[in-house]
């Protein structure tokens, strides 16, 4: 798949970085963010937790242990102070930044309102795909698994996490 990232280490612009954050803290930072006038991005996703009394849903971080920002490189000493903040994600010694379109593209899947799962990105490379029917088409992506339902990725390299989305293969088109 294309690469997703940059690694321009001083870019003079807003841009959107990854940031690498303790586990289980990541919306108390968001918050902490977002009182300081940063815009972030933390997506999350409804889950079911099994108590022992009761079931609850309840919403998760898709990507645990990072928060998206769009910032200047002027703030990176002002966000790297914030309580549960470990680090910028750095690429080949770089601070990666993601792009807008890619921002984009995981806000989408979240609209779908379909499951989705992120994972450790351990796939073996497989086919390229692109879904030609439903509110993901047009999208393009790559094929994991062939059983009874096919898996769309939409890889996030600089995170090392993936996102799995379970697509008819009857919506699917190799490319």
């Amino acid at each position: 798949m294309k690469n997703i990232i940059s690694v321009t280490p001083y870019p003079a612009i807003h841009q959107w970085y990854v940031l690498y954050v303790r586990s289980r803290a990541e919306k108390k930072v968001k918050d902490r963010l977002d009182r300081l006038r940063i815009e972030t991005f933390l997506p999350l996703v409804k889950v079911v937790r099994q108590w022992s009394d009761r079931k609850k849903h309840v919403q998760v971080p898709l990507f645990n242990g990072y928060l998206f920002l769009f910032i200047h490189p002027d703030d990176f000493l002002k966000v790297k102070m914030i309580e549960g903040v470990v680090d910028f994600v750095k690429y080949e010694k770089r601070y990666a930044t993601i792009r807008p379109g890619e921002i984009e593209t995981i806000r989408k899947f979240l609209e779908t309102g379909i499951h989705l799962e992120a994972t450790p990105d351990t796939f073996a490379p497989g086919e390229k795909v692109k879904i030609n029917f439903g509110p993901l088409h047009d999208s393009v992506g790559e094929l994991i698994e062939i059983r009874n339902e096919k898996h769309f990725i939409v890889r996030i390299e600089v995170i090392n996490q993936i996102l799995k989305v379970s697509v008819p293969v009857q919506y699917l088109e190799k490319i």
